[in-house]
């Protein structure tokens, strides 16, 4: 997939997630969309950022969290944005595990 392909899908995932926000999220339905949403923005977020280390050699890849401190290790992202960026990829994890836990009821 092209980068600017990925960018374009990380902008529809938010857009569909910020037209969300607006909606009563204890309706099932609108929860579980806004969920997937930001699930999505976040993969995506990952996919570009890996992307961006494979491109640029710039190292070998063990969890999502690594990603984002190599972009910051080689002056790609900012601090604020390697923390904004972990807490993506934390709140990403609980919305995934919630999923799983979903599925095995």
């Amino acid at each position: 997939m092209r980068f600017a392909d990925l960018i374009l899908r990380f902008e529809r995932h938010l857009r569909g997630a910020v037209n969300l926000k607006s909606k009563d999220v204890r309706d099932y339905f609108v929860y579980n969309t806004l969920a997937m949403e930001c699930f999505q923005a976040v993969n995506t977020l990952i996919d570009l950022s890996q992307y961006v280390i494979t491109k640029n050699k710039l190292g070998f890849l063990s969890t999502y969290r690594e990603i984002f401190e190599i972009l910051w290790r080689d002056e790609y992202i900012g601090d604020d944005e390697l923390k904004a960026f972990k807490r993506l990829v934390f709140l990403r994890n609980l919305i995934a595990h919630e999923y799983l836990q979903n599925f095995r009821k």
